[in-house]
């Protein structure tokens, strides 16, 4: 295949299936057959299986004429490279990755015991098209298991039917303990994974506070209005209520006043439920329900997906109150803008990528990214800051860091450039290897989202001797400081959180001896995870503050972490933009024994 923003390649994925635990192959490679192939002009091979795609390149006819028919789920990988002498067994294992990571393969052990059991054979062949969708199951037969694992409860309120009728379904289908509930109360009696109710908004609103209360899933559906979801994960997705106050009340469909035709469509309506309720107890896909709410139109032979619902801070029925309330939706409510935001860049349990955009993010331009010490760069610092002069860490203390570290277990405590330098080269700190065709790769000391080390070090140092006063950036490759402002900022930091935050954190960063800025490069995260790169930058922020605190305290330091202040601020004392570079955290540095005093202003 030839590469595109939209294209992959075998080529070296055996390779890299090695470092990512999430790319192993399957012990026992199974093509999967329940998919549409139709062979395209030019040779290429459309495929449509969970997803649409086209397969092509030279040795297209060879892997489907003669590699493919051994993937029948009885031979391991290394039996099928035997098969082939001739080839280079790491071509076979690139092909036969590709073929896994885009849906075209399953876990063969056990498929013999599969296919053994006749009754739904059809069905367990239909959910291998979508195993990768989520790849939380590797076979056919692990999704049958977790389907038939299910405990489903199922209330029809004021229509018992239409839940009977559901429930007759989900056991056709393999679901065994599937059951009726009289009253709401049940619905969380016991062992249950996922309530179903049927019933009109004051029914739903009332059955989805018993299931939030007691942490059970439910899925809602009115038949009264033809609508479908939400399906509510207590804390994380939407309710009835959320969604009530976001697009209003449904109208019913005044076309279906003919009792036969209603009774036909509330078996369809009925049977897709079943559809939603199968896909999310097996695990094979995130249905749309989480996020949507499906509407049909009878009458006009129409359905529609409800813009993007997100869980509301303040619902009245699963929220809480969550101020400023800076925005008012159609329905009069009112909520805050930033906290909305947040709940839908949030990442969800059912935000389960596919293994082709894992592949995407190992690409060239995605590894460039992960060694890039900022993207995009910091504002040039102004005239006169003294660029040119690069403090080095390491030299600092003469030794590795590890044996300083251990060395200064037991000092006094002191804030010097060698304890700084100790800290910042084991938090933000890493290693850099270069590797063939100009490639790096970056062993960061600390965990990070794609390895891309959003969070950075920016130094606002007052008084750490051998590091002179001013603003300074971390650079990992170099292992340095480098001075982007002269002057004490303590003040002007200082300023920014009494505006936004304590009294007493506004002190502590006053008498610091430096204070580390962690600004996240949200961009850097973004180009990778899109909108949940702004949550990614976040919880690398936070986990790096926590690394931070912990080797403070090995080396007799008081840190003092502080998140509540004026952003922009701070934003211009560090010199970014507050946007694509933004600061996330203070973290207060102070030696044992430093004497507090107040500094320039």
């Amino acid at each position: 295949m030839s590469p595109s923003d939209d294209a992959y390649e075998a080529r070296d994925l055996s390779r890299f299936a090695e470092l990512y635990w999430e790319l192993r192959c399957p012990e026992r490679p199974r093509f999967v057959e329940d998919l549409l192939r139709v062979t395209l002009p030019g040779g290429a091979l459309h495929v449509l299986g969970g997803e649409a795609q086209i397969i092509q390149g030279a040795s297209l006819p060879w892997v489907m004429e003669n590699l493919v028919p051994l993937l029948d789920g009885t031979r391991t990988v290394g039996d099928v490279e035997a098969a082939f002498p001739g080839v280079v067994a790491s071509d076979l294992r690139d092909a036969i990755h590709l073929m896994h990571m885009h849906g075209m393969l399953e876990e063969g052990e056990g498929a013999a015991a599969d296919e053994a059991e006749e009754p739904r054979r059809a069905q367990r062949a239909f959910f291998s098209r979508y195993l990768r969708r989520t790849g939380r199951n590797r076979s056919r037969g692990e999704a049958q298991r977790a389907l038939e694992g299910a405990r489903v409860r199922a209330l029809g309120d004021g229509d018992a039917k239409l839940a009977g009728m559901l429930v007759t379904m989900l056991r056709e289908a393999g679901v065994a303990d599937v059951r009726l509930a009289a009253s709401a109360g049940e619905l969380a009696e016991g062992e249950v994974d996922l309530a179903v109710v049927i019933g009109d908004q004051e029914a739903l609103e009332a059955a989805a506070r018993a299931c939030i209360a007691a942490r059970v899933p439910m899925l809602a559906a009115n038949p009264g209005t033809w609508t479908i979801g939400p399906l509510t994960i207590p804390g994380a997705s939407a309710c009835p209520a959320c969604v009530r106050l976001q697009i209003g009340a449904s109208a019913a469909d005044p076309a279906l006043d003919d009792g036969a035709l209603r009774a036909l469509w509330g078996r369809a309506l009925v049977s897709r439920v079943a559809q939603h309720v199968i896909f999310h107890a097996s695990g094979l896909l995130a249905v749309a329900p989480l996020e949507h709410v499906e509407v049909w139109r009878p009458g006009a032979g129409e359905t529609a997906l409800h813009p993007f619902m997100t869980r509301l801070p303040s619902c009245p029925l699963c929220g809480g109150d969550a101020p400023p309330r800076t925005a008012t939706l159609p329905s009069g409510h009112a909520e805050s803008l930033a906290r909305m935001f947040h709940n839908t860049t949030v990442v969800q349990p059912w935000h389960i990528g596919q293994h082709a955009g894992m592949q995407a993010h190992i690409s060239p331009e995605v590894r460039k990214l992960q060694s890039t010490p900022a993207a995009p760069s910091p504002r040039r610092p102004p005239e006169g800051a003294g660029t040119t002069n690069v403090t080095p860490l390491a030299a600092a203390f003469g030794a590795p860091v590890g044996a300083a570290l251990s060395r200064r277990r037991d000092a006094t405590g002191t804030l010097d450039a060698g304890a700084l330098g100790a800290l910042l080269e084991l938090s933000f700190g890493g290693r850099v290897e270069r590797r063939a065709e100009g490639e790096a790769h970056v062993r960061r000391t600390t965990a990070s989202a794609g390895n891309l080390g959003s969070a950075e070090a920016y130094v606002a140092a007052a008084r750490v001797p051998g590091l002179a006063a001013g603003v300074h950036r971390f650079e990992l490759a170099a292992r340095a400081l480098t001075p982007l402002r002269a002057g004490v900022a303590a003040g002007a930091l200082a300023r920014a959180v009494l505006a936004g935050g304590s009294a007493e954190h506004a002190a502590a960063v006053e008498r610091a001896g430096a204070v580390i800025v962690v600004v996240g490069s949200v961009a850097r995260a973004c180009s990778k995870y899109y909108a949940r790169g702004y949550t990614y930058a976040l919880l690398d922020a936070g986990l790096m503050a926590h690394r931070v605190e912990l080797l403070a305290q090995e080396l007799g330091l008081e840190a003092t972490t502080v998140w509540t202040f004026d952003d922009e601020v701070v934003a211009r004392v560090v010199g970014v933009d507050g946007i694509d570079l933004a600061p996330h955290l203070l973290i207060a540095l102070r030696g044992a024994a430093t004497e507090a005093r107040d500094v320039s202003r």
